[in-house]
């Protein structure tokens, strides 16, 4: 049975998917809507840019917890076991940090765009910038805290999915 942990980052993967589903929907409105009656959807761009960026990192903890990054492991399969270990705990201490670096940069901005009542487009659709930011320093938190149990067990020598045992 899979932790509470796992089934929280398995609903943000899914929501994920939704978005991306939702999106979808609204690039084939647009194109629809520029084809048949030469009137697309004024919002797209500011939809489906926001969309992506957001996309990314609602599944990118789901993406990390259960080892689905792409790796190369010609060079790790080499080392022994004590130098792969260190090396996965250096590898995920390096992805904490950018996760880490993320938030850094992003506090100030989403603070900033609160008290702006900052928007993303133009006239014809605007699209409100505040949500979008607080909603990515949650989720690079979350991803920031996923490498540091990953990078703990690691150190440690467990095996994980996103650390399976070399043979």
């Amino acid at each position: 049975m899979k932790s509470w942990i796992d089934r929280a980052l398995l609903g943000l993967h899914a929501m994920g998917a939704a978005l991306l589903a939702a999106m979808v929907v609204v690039i084939c409105y647009d194109v629809l809507g520029r084809l048949v009656f030469n009137r697309p959807f004024a919002g797209t761009a500011e939809l489906t840019g926001a969309g992506l960026v957001l996309l990314t990192f609602l599944q990118a903890p789901h993406a990390l917890r259960e080892g689905k990054l792409l790796r190369v492991t010609f060079f790790l399969d080499r080392m022994p076991p004590l130098v792969r270990r260190g090396l996965s705990a250096l590898a995920w201490a390096v992805g904490a940090a950018v996760f880490v670096v993320f938030v850094l940069a992003g506090w100030e901005p989403a603070l900033a765009g609160w008290h702006s009542a900052e928007f993303y487009g133009n006239d014809a659709f605007r699209l409100p910038a505040s949500p979008l930011r607080f909603s990515l320093l949650v989720l690079w938190i979350l991803g920031a805290a996923v490498c540091i149990g990953l990078l703990v067990d690691a150190a440690r020598g467990r095996d994980s999915k996103a650390n399976p045992p070399q043979h």
